[in-house]
Formats: C-alpha cells, sequence, structure tokens
C-alpha cells in the first residue's frame, strides 16, 4: 500500500487512487465513444449508482536492526554486543468505510474541465479533477475496479437499460512487499542511538477493500451540469451529503460477513488437520 517518507500508511492515498478509478470509467473525453470506460461511464452515470467501500489495511512490519556499538541497557545491566541483532514486530489494522456517487465524481470532474478550458483557475474555485495520484509504491497502479464494473455491465441483471434494483460488487485483496537494505542509518531502538548497518527490513502488508454498487435516488432523473456563466461568477456546484445507501449496504454486509465465514471455515480445517 503508499507509504509516507516515514513507512507510514497513507490512506489519503488509496482514496484517491479509488475516486481517482471511479473518475476514469465516467469520464466524457475519451475519442473513442465506443471504448469499454466510455461505456461503462454511461451505465454508473445514467443510473445514478452509489459506490460503498469498506477498506481494511493490515500491516505487518517486521525488522531486525544490527547496531555496530556496544551499549548497556540500564534497567537490566544487559550488555547487548556488536554481533547482536535486535528485532521488532508490530501489528495494526485500520477500517474505513467510505461512500462515492458515481454523478457527483462526473460533475467535479466535469466543472475542473471547464474552468480550465474557459483560463479560470479551477482549484481557486474549489474544483478537483480527481487525479490520480503519483505512484509512491507498486500498489499505486491500479485497483481494477473497472474489472467489477465490466462484468456488471454485461450481466442479464444489470442491463444498462434497465431499472431494477440490481447491485453489484467484489473485493480486493493485494499484498505488498518492501525491503530496504542500506549502510549507515541514523535510527533509534530502545536506549540506543546511532548509525549502524540495517541489517533487513520487511515489510508485508495484507490489505482488502471490499465494494458494493447501487443505484442512487436521482435514477431517470436528468443530472445537472453546471454552466460556465455559473463558474465564471463562483458559483461551484457543491454536492449533497447523501444518506447511506441502503441497497450498497446490506451487500457491502453480506460481502463482508462471507468473507469470515470463509476465513474461520479455512482454521476450522487447519485445526482439523493437525495431527
Amino acid at each position: 500500500m503508499p507509504y509516507t517518507s516515514v513507512g507510514h500508511p497513507t490512506v489519503t492515498t488509496i482514496v484517491e487512487r479509488i475516486q481517482c478509478e471511479i473518475r476514469d470509467l465516467v469520464r466524457s473525453d475519451i475519442p473513442d465513444p465506443s471504448a469499454p470506460p466510455n461505456i461503462y461511464g454511461r451505465f454508473l452515470v445514467n443510473q445514478d449508482f452509489d459506490v460503498l467501500v469498506a477498506m481494511s489495511i493490515d500491516v505487518n512490519e517486521s525488522g531486525g536492526l544490527t547496531p555496530t556499538l556496544s551499549y548497556m541497557n540500564p534497567l537490566t545491566s544487559f550488555t547487548f554486543s556488536a554481533s547482536g541483532t535486535l528485532s521488532e514486530s508490530r501489528d495494526h489494522t485500520f477500517t474505513e468505510n467510505l461512500q462515492f456517487s458515481t454523478r457527483q465524481i462526473y460533475i467535479d470532474w466535469y466543472s475542473y474541465q471547464l474552468a480550465a478550458k474557459a483560463g479560470l483557475d479551477p482549484k481557486s474555485l474549489g474544483l478537483t479533477a480527481h487525479d490520480c495520484p503519483e505512484a509512491d509504491t507498486n500498489l499505486s497502479g491500479t485497483l481494477g475496479i473497472v474489472d467489477f464494473v465490466a462484468m456488471a455491465a454485461r450481466s442479464e441483471g444489470l442491463d444498462m437499460e434497465k431499472t431494477s434494483d440490481g447491485v453489484f460488487g467484489g473485493t480486493i485483496q493485494f499484498l505488498v512487499t518492501k525491503s530496504v537494505s542500506a549502510v549507515g542509518p541514523t535510527w533509534a531502538l530502545v536506549h540506543f542511538n546511532g548509525p549502524g548497518g540495517l541489517g533487513g527490513l520487511s515489510q508485508v502488508n495484507t490489505d482488502k477493500i471490499t465494494l458494493s454498487f447501487a443505484r442512487g435516488p436521482n435514477i431517470g432523473k436528468p443530472m445537472l451540469l453546471p454552466t460556465l456563466a455559473q463558474l465564471t461568477r463562483g458559483i461551484v456546484p457543491r454536492a449533497e451529503k447523501r444518506p447511506t445507501n441502503l441497497k450498497a449496504y446490506l451487500l457491502l454486509q453480506q460481502q463482508l460477513t462471507s468473507g469470515i465465514n470463509t476465513q474461520l471455515s479455512i482454521l476450522q480445517n487447519s485445526f482439523r488437520a493437525r495431527p
């Protein structure tokens, strides 16, 4: 997953990546109108789809530090020699639920493009194009949200021209491994400060994003886009906070419960397999 320069998870980067991939699905400036993302954009925007996201970031950090100096721990009077290795591990989990409107993301992008083409400063107007964040790790390539939409758009129960109560979603799970090897970093551990060889540092992160798509309250209603005259006068479309999409929420809970049951089954089977 994305990390800051000090190695801490940047949840904001993941959220920006999700919004960016939805933006790429709904944007209307693709040269070929029959290109898949453009088709999916009409499918999502015309039916006012909401996207509910459950994000779970599990981080396990394990590192072995090799000091180059001997020191004494004043609490235990234990001498740690130059040949020793200190190891530390830490586990933590961050979870967050988010909801996005495909129409609102499209309106945000459209307003930004309209202002920029007219010579206005979109950022001074508080507009955002939901651009993709710069890649700070290999996770920032793509999350593959388009794959879920592609399958749904081809599903008989989710026909683009129908207005049934179909919902769809899925889970994206990924592992990111980060290793560092360097000589002479400055680091702190217990009561010791100083430069030393970083024998090995590895981070294995298991991250999971569960998405649920469901039609919103404005299905069948026209989407009102801002005009250049409005933007010139500083009138910027502001999204009203939507209540939680209950259909998306129910599917999300169903997926999360199914995932928990699957993990429990794996644990039970592993216990049974033990001699």
